[in-house]
């Protein structure tokens, strides 16, 4: 396979450190420092998901609280639940 190609098509970029700091920024605010502190490493997954938010929107200010949540929920309720998921790990 060709350097920087995936099995889905889609190229992994990086946001660059205005964008990140900004939406760290934001899901502190959003999500509460304890929340985010609770988080399981791969739970940190996270900000994965929170990269392509801005990625989408072209700029961390246009991504919502809204949008936010539904990335939490979807790492840490569903995908990965703490505690569930690390037979997985081993």
């Amino acid at each position: 396979m060709p350097s920087g190609s995936s099995t889905n098509g889609m190229e992994k970029t990086v946001i660059d450190k205005t964008h990140y700091k900004i939406i760290s920024h934001r899901a502190v605010q959003v999500l509460g420092r304890e929340t985010i502190d609770r988080m399981s490493d791969p739970q940190v997954g996270l900000n994965n998901e929170l990269n392509y938010l801005v990625e989408r929107h072209q700029s961390a200010d246009k991504v919502t609280d809204a949008e936010i949540e539904v990335a939490y929920e979807m790492i840490v309720q569903h995908a990965l639940p703490t505690g569930s998921h690390e037979h997985l790990l081993d």
